[in-house]
């Protein structure tokens, strides 16, 4: 029989999903950036437009919807640790991805704007270096963001220490 939590809990593991999916194929985006250059702006305008699009707003209704489970279901959230721990460690990735990362994909965006149309200038190798600063960024917060999203599923599935106890 379908309950007002099994819609909860669908509505939650869809908004993660639609939120934080698209995210894992960005690494193959800047891989094929790196390979072919002449896609840096369009690649990186579509990143950053799924994050500051699906990613950040479908990621800020996920919260309200845990809280929404934990509320119907008469849960203790502090006898549960791992679910503390899941909150903390959301609240990192949510305002890391909001306050550092989707700025610099900005910056990054922008900067690429910015370049002069054509082939690079004669002995160049590589992009410039606001630009390789700003990837170098970019890759390292994605790294971050990706073991945080991890972590955060595999506390939510395995629930160490045990799990909610039912009223």
């Amino acid at each position: 029989m379908w309950s007002l939590f099994t819609l909860l809990l669908i509505l939650h593991i869809l908004a993660v999903i639609v939120a934080f999916g698209p995210t894992f194929a960005f690494p193959l985006m800047g891989g094929m950036i790196a390979k072919n250059p002449q896609w840096a702006l369009p690649l990186s305008e579509t990143m950053e437009k799924i994050e500051g699009r699906i990613t950040l707003p479908v990621a800020a209704v996920v919260p309200f919807l845990g809280l929404a489970m934990i509320y119907n279901h008469h849960w203790d959230l502090w006898k549960s640790e791992w679910l503390v721990i899941s909150i903390v460690l959301f609240i990192c990735a949510f305002f890391f991805g909001l306050l550092v990362q989707h700025p610099n994909a900005s910056k990054l965006v922008q900067a690429l704007r910015e370049l002069p149309p054509g082939p690079p200038p004669e002995g160049a190798t590589g992009p410039p270096p606001h630009i390789a600063a700003l990837t170098v960024k970019l890759q390292r917060g994605g790294m971050l963001l990706s073991v945080l999203i991890v972590s955060l599923v595999v506390l939510m599935v395995w629930k160490p220490g045990g799990a909610f106890t039912h009223p």
